[in-house]
């Protein structure tokens, strides 16, 4: 009998419900067939032995050295002003003059009053001249003379007061001559004694006070007239002109008040800040390295020339002063500059490119490339100068270390290598 309608309807309904479970039992099948992992593609480079040095990179801006603002010690009117912005300077040249023909008029009178003062001195220490001796016994000789000839007199008058010859009053004239005779006579001797004797010890030291004072004076003349030219104080290069001539200048009364401003160019500074945990690997006469963004290529030496004993308490850093040669004036306050420090150096040390280096669970690793394998290397590491890094211990010279394609990678993957990169 031939089935009908309704026996086809039931027989496709049966079959639709059974293709799921026939078709699942066929991919449980295939799946107990094992498929070989994929190789990961990977690029290495050899381990080497050379020379490391640690670089800490840091930023700066560069100044001049040394900054000297010029002023003038006294008031006067400039006569001449004798350079110009960007002027080359030695330390001596001078910069600016001041009128000084008032001040030279001082320096003479001055002078003037030296020689007064030590030709007087001079007098007082060569002593009486023989004629002022001679002079003065000549005069105690008189005096003597006169005294003895009053004396005769008087005695004579006192004979006949007494006999009463004569009045009184010619007694008292005749005593009163003797008195007169008799003091010109002392004051003659003490003329005499004092010619020989000489000046006293008090009217030397009179004499040289006024020499010492008189010089004095003098020095202070002849050190106005030399401020009266303004020289430099250092080699370098006229930054600002802020005077003209026939200005009237004085003593800066503030802060910052120049004439000329000059700057040190034969060296350059630039200042930069060390973290607490580098900072006692920096060390003054360090050497430095330094690039330019507007030298590409060129490298200038630096050193460290000075390390602030203090932390920055808002930046919690240390300043250091980087010096720099600049013989040929290249370099120009106010660019950037980018300064590695070498803290460390290393000689014929094992080193990997940093990149090889992974962190995991436990430490860092490097993976090694061994005969189309990855193997995971625990290392202990060393310096690095943040291209390559030092491997104290857990690799050999010449093994190769995967350097790129080593994310997520695990030990024992299978690897294909894609290039190979030397070290230096």
């Amino acid at each position: 009998m031939k089935p009908d309608k309704r026996d086809w309807a039931v027989l496709a309904l049966t079959l639709l419900v059974c293709l799921p479970f026939i078709a699942g039992c066929g991919d449980k099948g295939s799946a107990n067939i094992k498929q070989p992992d994929p190789e990961r593609e990977v690029a290495v480079a050899p381990a080497r032995k050379g020379n490391l040095a640690e670089i800490l990179s840091l930023t700066g801006t560069l100044m001049a050295a040394q900054e000297v603002k010029i002023t003038s010690k006294i008031p006067g009117r400039v006569d001449k002003v004798l350079v110009e912005e960007g002027t080359p300077v030695k330390a001596g040249d001078v910069l600016i003059k001041l009128e000084q023909r008032e001040l030279l008029l001082a320096v003479k009178q001055a002078e003037a009053a030296v020689a007064t003062a030590e030709a007087g001195l001079a007098k007082v220490l060569a002593g009486t001249r023989k004629e002022k001796i001679d002079q003065a016994e000549a005069a105690l000789a008189q005096a003597k003379a006169n005294v003895d000839i009053c004396k005769i007199s008087f005695e004579r008058m006192n004979n006949l007061l007494k006999d009463r010859s004569i009045p009184r009053t010619k007694y008292d004239e005749a005593k009163a001559r003797y008195d007169a005779a008799l003091a010109q006579y002392k004051s003659a001797q003490a003329q005499l004694e004092m010619a020989k004797t000489g000046a006293t010890r008090e009217d030397i030291d009179i004499a040289r006070a006024q020499v010492g004072q008189a010089g004095a004076a003098l020095a202070t003349a002849r050190r106005q007239y030399q401020n009266a030219t303004i020289t430099s104080p250092i080699h370098g290069v006229v930054a600002h002109k802020n005077v003209e001539p026939g200005e009237v200048v004085s003593p800066p009364m503030m802060p910052g008040k120049a004439l000329l401003d000059l700057v040190d160019m034969r060296y350059l500074k630039t200042m930069v800040n060390i973290s607490e945990n580098r900072v006692n690997a920096v060390r003054l006469g360090q050497e430095a390295i330094i690039t330019l963004d507007g030298f590409p290529g060129e490298i200038f030496p630096g050193k460290v020339s000075k390390i602030s004993p203090v932390v920055d308490p808002r930046s919690r850093t240390f300043k250091a002063e980087i010096m720099i040669k600049n013989p040929e004036n290249r370099l120009k306050p106010g660019m950037f500059a980018r300064v590695k420090l070498v803290l460390n150096k290393q000689m014929d040390i094992v080193k990997v490119p940093l990149e090889a280096v992974t962190e995991r669970e436990g430490g860092k690793i490097v993976f090694l490339a061994l005969n189309g394998n990855a193997k995971a290397q625990p290392v202990t590491l060393g310096i690095s100068d943040g291209v390559y890094v030092e491997v104290i211990s857990g690799v050999n010279a010449g093994e190769n270390v995967i350097v790129e394609g080593n994310l997520g990678l695990e030990d024992g993957d299978r690897i294909v290598l894609k290039a190979s990169r030397k070290s230096k």
